[in-house]
């Protein structure tokens, strides 16, 4: 199997399987009993925390929930400080967790302001933010870490032009596919409101994830009960997921820097693959959606892309599949949709390029042989589709 969709999820590490597997047998009590071994299990999900504020480098002004994942974080985050009535505004190429959270304050005549007309290659154009004070934005809504293009919206630029345009706009970040994909710069927990993160994406387990922010901000709870984890977001702490979460994102910060060389190596002989195909194939005209130079700053080699019009990519992703090779259409939340891509259309494709396109997306655990695999399996069933859907056209 080559799997190839690795922003949708990514397969358990063994190290953190071992470490649930443990947590399962030796620490199963309910870490809020007032006994010895539920005070146990408390100190377990203590000393967890303190370890992922020191891979994160997370200082004492921001505080830790854990909630069941990145859609999760995002509405608790985004509800329980704006909703109904304080102004949020956001780019309108995020995750749909951020995006239908932001609709709900519709209802009450408060209309988030989209600065999606400001984009530019899928970031935002930071030259747009006075927009924000004029209308007195009490948040923006960013990804770290675009899940369909890889684009990157730098933390540390949109702080300081927040600053000096409008100063009283608090950032939140999605930071799903950021987490062990791109540098995490300590620095960014200063100017950072929120940041939400998900164990699956990085070879954790699914149904954990976590939400860091400022501690001097109030939230109210969108899950009541018994007052955990300072009362933001109540119920029984699942002890042996958020271990797992803690080993993932351990190893995820420890392996940033060799990632990103696996990730920039994986993409840029998939780019020359495609490149070298179309040279080939007459009929084949490949635009990459994503930025074919990845760089810190503005791009993440995990994700690639690409258009390839007129074979719309759903019908290829299925060809793909009959021969045990796995790979994306845009955001997993929305992949049973008949809608081109959202994020496609916002970047200015037409609805055609963003049907005829495909998500490529990589972990640690894909290797050239996948690449060569895909490349070989794509010009095949391109070659196949292309006479039928030109004739459609």
């Amino acid at each position: 199997m080559v799997y190839l969709d690795n922003a949708a999820t990514t397969p358990m590490d063994e190290e953190v399987m071992e470490r649930i597997q443990e947590a399962m047998r030796d620490s199963f009590a309910n870490s809020s009993a007032s006994y010895r071994i539920g005070l146990d299990a408390k100190s377990v999900i203590e000393r967890s925390i303190q370890s992922i504020k020191e891979y994160l480098r997370i200082p004492s002004t921001h505080r830790l929930v854990f909630t069941s994942g990145g859609t999760e974080s995002n509405n608790l985050f985004i509800k329980g400080l704006c909703f109904p009535d304080k102004k949020t505004s956001f780019l309108g190429l995020e995750h749909p967790s951020i995006i239908e959270s932001l609709k709900t304050f519709r209802e009450f005549g408060n209309e988030p302001i989209s600065l999606l007309p400001f984009q530019s290659e899928g970031r935002l154009d930071l030259n747009s933010l006075s927009i924000l004070s004029e209308n007195r934005v009490r948040l923006l809504c960013l990804s770290h870490v675009n899940n369909e293009l890889g684009t990157i919206n730098d933390p540390l630029n949109i702080i300081s032009a927040l600053a000096r345009e409008s100063p009283r706009t608090k950032l939140f970040l999605d930071g799903v596919q950021a987490i062990g994909k791109i540098k995490l710069d300590p620095k960014i927990w200063k100017g950072l409101a929120g940041y939400s993160i998900s164990g699956h994406k990085i070879h954790g387990p699914k149904g954990i994830g976590l939400l860091v922010y400022n501690s001097n901000l109030v939230l109210n709870p969108q899950i009541h009960g018994g007052k955990q984890q300072f009362g933001v977001r109540s119920g029984t702490l699942a002890l042996p997921l958020i271990v797992g979460l803690e080993t993932a994102i351990k190893k995820a910060v420890e392996q940033t820097e060799k990632t990103q060389k696996h990730f920039q190596r994986l993409c840029d002989y998939l780019v020359q693959g495609l490149k070298e195909m179309q040279e080939r194939i007459t009929d084949l005209k490949i635009h990459f959606n994503s930025s074919i130079h990845a760089d810190e700053i503005g791009q993440s080699p995990g994700i690639l892309n690409f258009s390839f019009p007129p074979v719309e990519g759903e019908v290829i992703l299925h060809h793909l599949e009959n021969k045990d090779i796995f790979v994306g259409l845009g955001s997993a939340c929305s992949a049973h949709s008949k809608a081109p891509s959202r994020v496609l259309i916002g970047i200015g494709l037409s609805e055609e390029q963003a049907r005829c396109s495909l998500r490529i997306s990589f972990s640690r655990n894909n290797t050239i042989e996948d690449i060569n695999h895909f490349l070989e399996a794509f010009e095949t069933v391109y070659k196949t589709l292309y006479s039928s859907f030109l004739h459609k056209a």
